[in-house]
This record gives C-alpha cells, sequence and structure tokens, in this order.
C-alpha cells in the first residue's frame, strides 16, 4: 500500500507535526528518565516542587493538564518511591500539600544535567535563535488554544 498521499497531507498538517514531534520528545524524555525510575509526568511535578516547594494535588493538575484521579495516582507511586512526601493542610483536613522529600530535592541537579546531555546530543545543531523562535511560537500557539502559560 502506497502511503505517499496520506502522509503528505498528514505532514503537511500543523496538529499532526506538533503531535508527531510531542510523541518523539515524550519517548525520549523516558528515555532520559529511565534511570531514575521516574515518568515524564513525574518529573512534571518535580519541577514543580523543585521551583515551588509545596503544592497540592489541584495546582499540578493545572499545570500538567492532568485530571486529578490521574494525579492522584501518580502521587501514590512517587510517594511509595521515596520522592515526595504528603503535608497535611492545617486549614482544611481534608486536603493536603505535596513536598519534596530529601531524595527528591537532592536529585535536581545530577537529573537535570543528566536530561541536558541527553537532550544535547539531538539538539546540538538547532541554532540558538531557531530553538527560541520555536519555543516563543508554541508558547503563543499555546495562549491561543487557553493555556494559562503568560507570554513574556
Amino acid at each position: 500500500m502506497d502511503f505517499g498521499k496520506a502522509l503528505f497531507h498528514l505532514n503537511n498538517n500543523l496538529g499532526y507535526n506538533l503531535y508527531r514531534a510531542y510523541l518523539l520528545f515524550h519517548r525520549e524524555l523516558i528515555r532520559g528518565l529511565k534511570a531514575y525510575s521516574v515518568t515524564p509526568e513525574q518529573w512534571q511535578v518535580l519541577i514543580i516542587l523543585w521551583n515551588h516547594g509545596s503544592v497540592t494535588p489541584t495546582e499540578i493538575s493545572r499545570v500538567t493538564l492532568q485530571d486529578l484521579p490521574s494525579i492522584s495516582r501518580m502521587l501514590v507511586r512517587m510517594e511509595k518511591n521515596g520522592w515526595i512526601v504528603r503535608v497535611e493542610n492545617e486549614d482544611d483536613g481534608r486536603s493536603f500539600h505535596v513536598q519534596l522529600t530529601e531524595k527528591g530535592r537532592k536529585s535536581k541537579n545530577e537529573m537535570i544535567i543528566s536530561l541536558d546531555n541527553h537532550f544535547n546530543s539531538y539538539l546540538q545543531e538547532v541554532p540558538k535563535e531557531l530553538h527560541d523562535g520555536i519555543r516563543n511560537e508554541l508558547l503563543q500557539l499555546r495562549s491561543k488554544l487557553g493555556d494559562y502559560t503568560p507570554i513574556k
């Protein structure tokens, strides 16, 4: 079967190209994080916690665009693996905040350097201006699609 015509139309479709790039980046992120037994979704939570300290599951959900049941299951796994702890909310006993454990705090630099090295092998030939341009265009597209990420 000749897929040439279908591929021509797909390759000219912005949504397809964005999704395909996501799948390829996601696959590489899985490979880059494998040594730490962390998923890309858990990686997002670690980044949030490294930058904000203590957050609620609802705040994590807003940033990651994942539903609360998925966040809840992921946090259980992260707690079991020693990355986070749950801290009861003193104002509302029904809710809690998520904080990093010592393991989670200490892993930051090593994990970031490891991932940078992993992706540098793929991105080293992409000029900085192109990299920055793509990122800025994606931020604008996300904003137009209703994402809350502010444009600088």
